[in-house]
């Protein structure tokens, strides 16, 4: 019996628990119940009077109040406000030396369009300005308004004394930073601009700078050479220094290829040389410049101990006294030329030393552990002819010799490149062939 009580006690309890929640939703304030309804219509106030073309209240851009703007007369507003703050004179400044400037000098303007699409994918709340700048006028402007603080780098340089390269240190330049000065201004809303605005300055470093010059710098001979002449032939002589003086002291950049015609011009009175001998099919006879190959063949034969490259280079109709066979490098102005290149990675230095029956080539570069050898290999000789010329105004019988005759030789080449550890490369240079030339004599009838 007691458990049914429970159980009929527990059924009248939670009989008027429902009773009395009943009288309390029926005696509640209608407003209170539709509270979620009002909030719901408070959230699309804005869309909706975006939709009658009207800014929203609270719609700001900057310290510009948008609030109840119609949409087509915003953009009108924007522009006006903005027009003072544009043409406000502001300082550019740069080590305490400024330069006046107007946001509109450089065609800097509000992007109105810009700032209305934000206020109506933002409505009812407070917008940065957005900035537009014309990037050809604003290059011009603040390019020429500020050259003044650009300052070219100063490229390191050399002098060469006693052999030696001397370098004289390059110095860092500055540019101003147009781009980015244009960029700072444009992420910047225009109430944030600053009146003083720092200048961004870029540094510029030497296109040749101290180091590269160092790298290139030349620090022993690699290669030398001598040949002999008779200083008695005094213009022959003569030839051979003007033309040995031409190339002392000439610098070749890695790569640079020197013409031994170029750098010598022509061989005419005019320039200064003077009548020796030369040869001409296989006979000396008097012209302008003679030894002057006895110069290009000596600078071949340095060129080859220094191991560079030889662009151009033809061998004489005859051998030649000063050199081996197969050594030789003969010119022609303009049309025989002798050509070596600059195939190192450093400056390549020539000096020329003219003493009294020798002519010396020095060749300096970077120092390597190779050493360079020529050698040479007969083919074959070929023997000489004598030829006898008879001459009416020598008296009958008398016998000159007019030139001695020489033998003709096929000789082959090869230069020899021996490393720090003894190996060797043996590079074949060429062979050539050389015409006998034949004894003269004159004879009187």
């Amino acid at each position: 019996m007691i458990k049914h009580l429970n159980v009929e006690l527990k059924n009248l309890f939670f009989s008027g628990l429902i009773i009395l929640c009943l009288i309390v939703l029926s005696g509640c304030d209608s407003n209170q119940i539709s509270l979620p309804d009002k909030l719901s219509l408070n959230g699309s106030e804005s869309q909706s009077k975006l939709a009658t073309g009207v800014l929203p209240e609270g719609t700001k851009v900057d310290d510009l109040d948008l609030s109840g703007t119609p949409v087509p007369e915003a953009s009108a507003k924007i522009e006006n406000w903005a027009k003072d703050k544009l043409e406000e004179t502001r300082v550019l400044l740069y080590n305490n030396t400024e330069i006046p400037l107007a946001l509109s000098d450089i065609g800097v303007k509000v992007d109105t369009e810009r700032i209305i699409d934000n206020a109506k994918l933002s409505p009812g709340t407070s917008l940065s300005s957005v900035l537009t700048v014309n990037s050809l006028t604003a290059n011009q402007e603040l390019a020429e308004k500020l050259s003044i603080f650009n300052k070219p780098a100063k490229d390191a340089t050399y002098t060469i004394q006693n052999d030696k390269v001397l370098v004289q240190p390059g110095e860092n330049g500055q540019i101003v930073s147009v781009e980015q000065l244009i960029a700072q201004i444009k992420n910047t809303p225009l109430k944030e601009v600053p009146n003083r605005i720092e200048v961004p300055i870029v540094e510029v470093q030497p296109v040749v700078t101290t180091e590269s010059i160092e790298a290139l710098a030349f620090d022993s001979v690699i290669g030398e050479y001598s040949t002999k002449f008779l200083s008695k032939e005094k213009n022959r002589s003569a030839n051979l220094t003007k033309a040995a003086k031409a190339l002392d002291g000439l610098v070749l950049l890695p790569g640079e290829v020197l013409s031994f015609n170029d750098k010598i011009g022509p061989r005419e009175p005019e320039t200064g040389y003077k009548e020796a001998y030369v040869i001409v099919n296989g006979e000396y006879v008097q012209g302008t410049g003679g030894g002057i190959c006895q110069v290009s063949s000596t600078l071949y034969n340095a060129a080859l101990l220094s191991n560079l490259e030889i662009v151009e280079r033809m061998p004489h109709a005859v051998a030649v006294k000063y050199v081996p066979p197969g050594q030789d490098a003969t010119v022609n102005y303009p049309n025989i030329d002798f050509k070596l290149k600059n195939n190192t990675a450093s400056l390549v230095y020539i000096r020329t030393d003219v003493q009294p029956g020798t002519l010396t080539i020095r060749i300096l570069g970077k120092k390597t552990d190779k050493t360079v050898r020529i050698e040479g290999q007969v083919e074959k000789t070929i023997p000489y002819k004598t030829e006898r010329r008879y001459d009416p105004k020598l008296p009958k019988g008398r016998v000159l010799r007019e030139q001695s005759g020489s033998k003709g030789v096929i000789v082959n080449t090869w230069q020899i490149i021996r490393d720090g550890k003894g190996n060797e490369t043996k590079k074949f240079l060429g062979r050539d062939r050389y015409a006998p030339a034949n004894r003269i004599l004159r004879i009187g009838t």
